[in-house]
């Protein structure tokens, strides 16, 4: 008989409620979910694992995380992509698509030759998905903290250079639709089965409703370097924001530090997409995780460096923030106890959405008999008692929560 662990005594928040008295049977070996119900009579296992009447929740997905533990994805070391990992899952992130930022080709190609390697050796921690590309292909005067130099225009043979190397490594990638040539490229990105994202973009209403078309069907961190209404040669244009509300089908993404998004706008969103169509995510730079007043922006050199303070990182001068810290846990409790929204919505925006929305959803996302075994329990405070990765038990030594 397959290895069998019974894990009981909580509440279950599935897709369509929570359950009160509920446990989860899982298959250790397949790290899969064999069922999943009410408490019932001991079934035959090789484990049990007692919830403590804690909540049992999806393992989170974050799919626009840049680092956190002193590393950076752009880093490009091993050791930079485990130790995120790792951290990350501590703090219940089962899933990560890992960010680049605008960056050469050459920097790019190594990013998928060490998420390859990694992929096929394991974390110790969250599972990493393929690379959510934000940039290179960005308006520069919205770049806000991507580095200037590495952003260009979309030019058809390295983009098939890049669709070509990483293929199989690409979960999303994120571009400004107004430049030129970017209907030949999405058309490119589109055909290898890759969903596009507007980010980093002065694009206007109009361009979003056509780039919509192209395959532009989610916003990157909506209202941070997204347009609104203003005019252009005397003519007054709605903006990203918007459309973002008028198209019904748009999926958009939300920091969900607590920084970035207020409280206010937070609950508008919520309420005019609703659940299905809003996606929380971290955008964590490398301080996330760690009880720091300094840290770097990308490569650790003296320009990019950063102060934190305030749950945020900023600026040296304080001019603009540079970075959230947050981690999955932090995200929820905010959405939840400062924002007030209901506890089963804000769980599916940080679980079924965002795996919906790269295509993993038949797998991760809900609690759900056949799919992987990724939840987090926690206690009423919605802090952290235990995660699991994939039927395994990630190690919870850790600090405090820096947010």
């Amino acid at each position: 008989m397959a290895e069998r662990t019974l894990v009981h005594n909580a509440a279950l928040v599935l897709p369509d409620g929570i359950r009160q008295h509920g446990q989860v049977l899982i298959e250790t070996e397949g790290a899969r979910f064999t069922s999943i119900g009410p408490a019932g009579d001991r079934v035959a296992v090789n484990h049990e694992f007692d919830a403590r009447g804690g909540c049992i929740v999806p393992g989170f997905i974050d799919i626009h995380c840049h680092g956190g533990d002193g590393h950076d994805f752009m880093d490009g070391t091993e050791t930079a992509f485990r130790a995120i990992a790792l951290v990350h899952a501590r703090h219940g992130t089962t899933l990560i698509a890992p960010t680049s930022v605008a960056c050469s080709l050459d920097e790019m190609k190594n990013l998928f030759g060490i998420l390859r390697q990694v992929q096929a050796q394991g974390t110790g921690g969250a599972e990493l998905t393929g690379f959510h590309l934000e940039g290179p292909y960005l308006a520069p005067v919205m770049k806000g903290a991507q580095p200037e130099s590495a952003i260009r225009r979309p030019e058809r043979r390295e983009a098939e250079t890049i669709l070509e190397t990483g293929k199989g490594l690409i979960s999303r990638w994120s571009a400004a639709p107004e430049l030129p040539g970017m209907r030949d490229f999405a058309r490119q990105v589109t055909a290898a089965g890759i969903p596009l994202s507007i980010a980093h973009s002065e694009a206007t209403c109009e361009q979003v409703l056509e780039a919509y078309q192209w395959g532009f069907h989610s916003i990157t961190h909506l209202y941070s370097s997204t347009t609104s209404v203003r005019k252009i040669q005397q003519r007054v244009h709605a903006g990203i924001v918007e459309a973002a509300y008028l198209i019904d089908e748009m999926v958009v993404e939300l920091i969900g530090d607590g920084r970035h998004v207020p409280k206010e706008l937070m609950q508008m969103v919520h309420k005019l997409k609703g659940p299905d169509k809003v996606v929380l995510v971290s955008d964590a730079m490398r301080a996330a995780g760690q009880d720091v007043t300094e840290s770097y922006l990308g490569r650790k050199i003296p320009a990019n460096r950063v102060i934190v303070e305030d749950g945020v990182a900023k600026l040296p001068d304080r001019s603009f923030y540079a970075g959230s810290i947050a981690t999955a846990d932090h995200m929820l409790r905010n959405a939840v106890i400062n924002n007030q929204l209901p506890l089963l919505d804000a769980v599916r925006m940080l679980t079924l959405t965002p795996a919906r929305l790269i295509g993993v959803d038949k797998r991760k996302g809900s609690l759900e008999a056949g799919k992987d075994a990724d939840f987090v329990i926690l206690d009423p405070q919605l802090q952290v008692l235990a995660v699991f990765a994939r039927g395994q038990l990630i190690d919870q030594e850790k600090g405090e929560d820096p947010c």
